[in-house]
């Protein structure tokens, strides 16, 4: 009779063991399964946009508590842009007048009468060649602008898709925007 309750016990503690090796595993957002993201985001306050891919998804989740510390900031805006649209987010904040022959791209890097205080530029470049694709990026960098930045402030948003560039993107469609 003994032997048999102390047989259930060790079968249920080995399984409760076996459980308890893998919570490692569940909190770090490289090696918990897929579908446990979302709910290892929620722990972080976070909402996982479903347009992301689980890369991106996994990114995230992994850099938000730095992130947070830098919340509202150039630097930490311009972080988390890169992390679902890549290194081609720059964002300027403080632009300088016009010059003749040093800068001239006026929106870019050069104003015409000042700046609007409060007032950031977004330059986004995607390397996206579907429109409909590209639609839904645009939507999802602005979606996180408007939840990231100050109340306060507010931004124009330059985007750039792949465009035309004989021998390196040249096939309309796959890696380039007409």
């Amino acid at each position: 009779e003994i032997h048999r309750l102390v047989r259930i016990i060790e079968s249920t503690f080995a399984e409760f063991g076996e459980e308890i090796e893998n919570v490692p595993d569940l909190v770090d957002p490289f090696a918990a399964p897929a579908d446990f993201l979302p709910w290892l985001a929620s722990w972080m306050a976070l909402i996982l946009r479903a347009d992301w891919d689980e890369s991106q998804q996994r990114a995230v989740v992994a850099r938000i508590i730095p992130l947070y510390a830098k919340r509202g900031t150039k630097s930490g805006i311009e972080e988390y842009l890169k992390i679902y649209a890549g290194e081609g987010v720059t964002i300027k904040d403080e632009l300088t007048p016009m010059q003749i022959g040093t800068s001239s791209t006026v929106g870019i890097d050069t104003v015409v009468g000042g700046q609007p205080p409060y007032f950031f530029i977004v330059n986004v470049a995607f390397a996206e060649p579907d429109p409909e694709k590209l639609k839904l990026k645009v939507k999802a960098v602005k979606d996180v602008l408007d939840i990231e930045k100050p109340a306060h402030t507010f931004y124009h948003l330059n985007f750039q898709g792949p465009t035309l560039q004989i021998g390196v993107a040249s096939t309309v469609g796959a890696d380039t925007l007409i």
